[in-house]
């Protein structure tokens, strides 16, 4: 259906999705955990069961030298760095690592998730930091596996963008396998999307409690204990992108959202730590200040990595968020009013309620 003009397909999945992330945190949890688990099995598969069809000398060279990009990755198709600096454009060599790893990172988009879940964590302090590094470092692994498989099946020229995984094992007479990487695939964007809505409803719970759009949003529904309204809104918004935009655009527009946040995030630690020491602090940072600002930067430098037309796209929504924030928020915020916030996090209904 990706080349289709709208993506029903995509559109009911984010739809069945969002039902489940209003309905609740445990039922979210629990197809969250079976997809996952679907996943991470099917992956380890695809490393173990690749391994007999890799090919040395599909690994060499290992980066492969840098090319002129086609009539199709100039322009504002052209990484920033390129379109700035006059390089002329080009694909492949570090140029082209640098550009794939920024374009990818929306693989990584799903762990900040664990952090806006904070406040409906019994014990935050030790969960989040075990979830965090745990999942972080088993999925690393399993993605520089997987990786090393699939160009190991196939030289780099002929892999197939839109299912590179399945089309290795289909180009070595694995059909079978194909259909389970195809799964899998299914499996791990269904979790992303799932994980990715719950946390945006507990964000714009957080953005109105703190007064910078308008608190009935985020009222929390009696029975289910979820911001059940901001959810819905951001479900519909979901879904209307999905239908309407390419995969490969949604996932730059997700990176680079992902980068700037993370800049933002590094950017506020050592500034919160000098001018506000006397809040507390259960989790640490080592070698701050160094860490956040190299941090900061590097995920500044993947984003100027992205697309002269994923910048565009990503300043307009700026802009459209900063209409919003000076036409409501820039006044009736909590910091501007002096007010404490008195509106509890979302909870999960007990069996009583």
């Amino acid at each position: 259906m990706e080349g289709s003009t709208v993506n029903v397909g995509a559109i009911a999945i984010v739809l069945i999705l969002g039902i489940v992330a209003i309905v609740g945190i445990r039922e979210s949890a629990r197809i969250t955990n079976l997809l996952v688990l679907v996943k991470v099995a099917i992956c380890v598969f695809v490393v173990v069961a690749g391994l007999f069809f890799v090919k040395a000398a599909n690994l060499t060279p290992f980066v492969p030298p840098a090319e002129p990009a086609g009539s199709g990755d100039d322009g504002i198709k052209q990484p920033v760095t390129q379109a700035l600096f006059g390089l002329e454009p080009s694909v492949f060599g570090f140029v082209g690592v640098l550009s794939a790893a920024a374009v990818v990172f929306f693989a990584y988009t799903g762990f900040e998730a664990v952090a806006n879940l904070g406040e409906e964590t019994k014990k935050p302090k030790r969960d989040l930091t075990l979830g965090l590094l745990g999942t972080l470092l088993i999925s690393t692994v399993l993605y520089v596996g997987v990786s090393l498989v699939v160009v190991g099946m196939v030289p780099y020229t002929e892999i197939d963008r839109g299912a590179p995984i399945a089309s290795a094992f289909e180009s070595v007479g694995a059909g079978w396998a194909a259909v389970l990487v195809s799964i899998a695939a299914v499996a791990g964007l269904t979790s992303v999307i799932l994980v990715d809505l719950v946390a945006m409803g507990r964000i714009g719970f957080a953005i109105a409690r703190d007064g910078l759009i308008p608190p009935s949003i985020a009222k929390v529904h009696p029975r289910w204990g979820t911001p059940y309204r901001i959810s819905a809104i951001m479900t519909v918004a979901v879904a209307l992108l999905a239908g309407f935009l390419p995969l490969s655009a949604l996932a730059d527009l997700v990176s680079i959202g992902a980068l700037c946040a993370f800049v933002l995030v590094s950017v506020a630690v050592p500034i919160l730590r000098r001018k506000r020491p006397d809040l507390e602090r259960p989790f640490r940072v080592p070698f701050s200040p160094v860490l956040p600002i190299v941090s900061a930067l590097a995920c500044f430098y993947l984003m100027l990595n992205l697309s002269v037309e994923t910048w565009l796209r990503f300043l307009a929504w700026m802009l459209l968020g900063a209409v919003i924030y000076f036409g409501y928020g820039y006044r009736r915020n909590r910091l501007a009013r002096h007010e404490p916030a008195v509106a509890p996090a979302p909870r999960e209904p007990t069996a009583d309620s």
